[in-house]
């Protein structure tokens, strides 16, 4: 029997695991280095604060350019290059055939 589209495997590039992933890794690192370099020494009490500030922006920013680069990276379908009006084929220049 077939497999419904729910069933089907999706493929890494329309998986959500490696974008998840990559911005978790990336907000670490920033949360990390916001919060040691805020602390300003070892006298200091580290300023967990800023960085879990740092961490929220760096997870939210990572996400949106990953998807934002994701939708742009798409193709359109073959059936939106013909048609006339607004849907005109670029395969013909010229406008009186």
């Amino acid at each position: 029997m077939g497999k419904n589209p729910a069933e089907q495997k999706k493929s890494w590039q329309q998986s959500i695991k490696g974008p998840l992933s990559f911005s978790l890794i990336m907000a670490l690192i920033a949360g990390v280095i916001a919060t040691i370099s805020a602390t300003g020494g070892s006298d200091n009490p580290l300023r967990l604060d800023i960085g879990l500030t740092a961490f929220g922006v760096a997870f939210v920013a990572c996400l949106l350019v990953i998807s934002v680069m994701t939708m742009a990276s798409k193709e359109n379908p073959e059936d939106l290059g013909g048609g006339s009006g607004v849907n005109r084929s670029s395969a013909n220049p010229d406008p009186k055939k």
